[in-house]
């Protein structure tokens, strides 16, 4: 069995608007960043415009949940806090960076076109090389490794991190951007433990710690996508014909059918399928911060365990799962 995953990185939610998904879920209680926008001159020597899509984060001492949205075509059309972070770019690529950077994001708004939620799911990865060369091994067909840079707030200010990520594609004709029905799956290779912990802006008014669980709605059989899930992470998911998980250290991946799901999460119904339906977030709290959120008027559900949960329609698409952490670290 590889160990070179090691649990959940960021799972992220696209949506339609900017300004509506951070004013919801800073009403959930989460504590949200402005928006950060890429921006590329649409010539050599114009100012640079906004390009792609932007996002921004509930950050927790590891991990993450993503908010992403599609740029405007002018400044002036972001949100009023939004910030631009220009790409440094030579003149003769210029061109090619803007069509790599449209190409990407065609498969996220091809996403949007289903259903605002959950599109991307990223793993941990202790050594994102190591990851890559099992995949690899496997057959899996990847990106390989690639660097990035990953904004961290500090105390000092903001730096940017340089981090190593991947993306498992999707090789069938059926899928032109490379995307899998589910979405966009990859590994993640995170910036040094000592910036981790030097994070600022942790704090959720919910109390919220951690993501520690996501769960992947299949359309009908599971075998399928529970095998494929089983080559990415060199694990075996154990379960039956209604639901499958696998444990990966404090975090879990389960995957299960729309019956299993809303046997869990009752009302609940997969927005689309195969999918990511819901994700799971520790609260230092849970009776403090199940009273939070009905203090501000928040629609809860109880599951089948009893915990409290947004339904999917009150949180862009995606379900949200409260319980009570064992730790707080």
């Amino acid at each position: 069995m590889a160990t070179d995953i090691t649990g959940l990185h960021h799972v992220g939610i696209i949506v339609n608007d900017m300004r509506t998904a951070i004013d919801t879920f800073r009403r959930l209680g989460f504590h949200i960043d402005a928006p950060a926008y890429p921006a590329l001159p649409p010539a050599p020597g114009e100012q640079p415009e906004p390009i792609g899509a932007g996002n921004t984060h509930a950050d927790f001492p590891r991990g993450f949940i993503e908010l992403l949205a599609f740029a405007a075509d002018r400044r002036e059309d972001l949100p009023s806090e939004a910030r631009l972070v220009p790409l440094h770019v030579p003149d003769d690529q210029l061109a090619a960076t803007r069509a790599a950077l449209q190409h990407t994001v065609a498969g996220l708004a091809e996403r949007l076109t289903r259903a605002e939620g959950a599109h991307i799911l990223v793993f941990a990865s202790a050594d994102a090389e190591q990851t890559a060369a099992r995949l690899t091994a496997a057959g899996v067909v990847h990106t390989g490794a690639r660097t990035a840079q990953r904004p961290i707030a500090a105390a000092e200010g903001t730096s940017l991190a340089p981090i190593k990520y991947l993306e498992i594609s999707d090789d069938a004709p059926a899928a032109p951007t490379g995307m899998f029905p589910e979405g966009r799956i990859g590994a993640a290779e995170d910036a040094p433990p000592e910036l981790l912990d030097a994070q600022v802006g942790l704090d959720h008014p919910n109390g919220a710690v951690a993501l520690t669980e996501v769960v992947i709605c299949s359309a009908d059989d599971i075998d399928a996508i529970a095998d494929r899930y089983a080559r990415y992470l060199d694990r075996t998911l154990a379960g039956d014909d209604r639901s499958r998980s696998l444990d990966l250290g404090a975090h879990r991946l389960t995957i299960t059918t729309a019956r299993g799901l809303a046997a869990r999460l009752p009302g609940e119904r997969p927005s689309t399928a195969p999918g990511l339906s819901a994700y799971a977030i520790d609260v230092a709290d849970l009776t403090a911060t199940t009273q939070f959120l009905r203090a501000r008027g928040i629609e809860l559900r109880q599951a089948a365990t009893g915990e409290p949960f947004i339904p999917a329609g009150a949180a862009h698409g995606a379900a949200i799962m409260f319980r009570q952490a064992t730790t707080t670290t």
